[in-house]
């Protein structure tokens, strides 16, 4: 990783799924910034809706009232993008459980539930999971060509 600092926003939305959405819409416009392709662009945004997801139905129960905050870093070699929420953590298990090989670029694959995390896996460069003080973080990057 380059010691470049890049822009970041923070983006915060309850834990409601039709706020997902503006999740979706707010990482697009910062995603046509950068020289990502628009089938990256919206590999990326499947991505973000993906975890955000996962954390409004796993972390939280479904249940409103609760925050989830989607932080996007620009560089200039790399998109990093950290979705966090204060709930159940993850079984960091599931991260490594390539159980389900999916076709990324198969979107009937994507409504299949339990392929989400597998689906992040192929499409992003690199994926993470921590847990830290109450505090669940799914980080995932993107490379950018120059």
């Amino acid at each position: 990783m380059m010691d470049e600092k890049g822009q970041t926003v923070r983006l915060e939305i309850d834990s409601e799924l039709a706020n997902t959405t503006l999740v979706a819409m707010a990482v697009r416009g910062l995603c046509a910034m950068t020289t990502l392709s628009p089938v990256e662009v919206n590999r990326v945004e499947l991505c973000v809706v993906e975890i955000v997801n996962n954390a409004i139905e796993h972390a939280y129960g479904s249940e409103k009232g609760h925050k989830v905050e989607v932080s996007v870093n620009l560089l200039k070699s790399y998109l990093t993008l950290t979705i966090s929420d204060w709930g159940k953590p993850m079984d960091e298990g599931k991260l490594g459980d390539k159980n389900f090989p999916v076709d990324a670029d198969d979107p009937a694959a994507w409504l299949c539930s339990g392929r989400g995390l597998p689906i992040v896996q192929s499409l992003m460069d690199k994926v993470e999971y921590q847990s830290v003080d109450d505090k669940n973080s799914f980080i995932m990057s993107k490379q950018i060509r120059s």
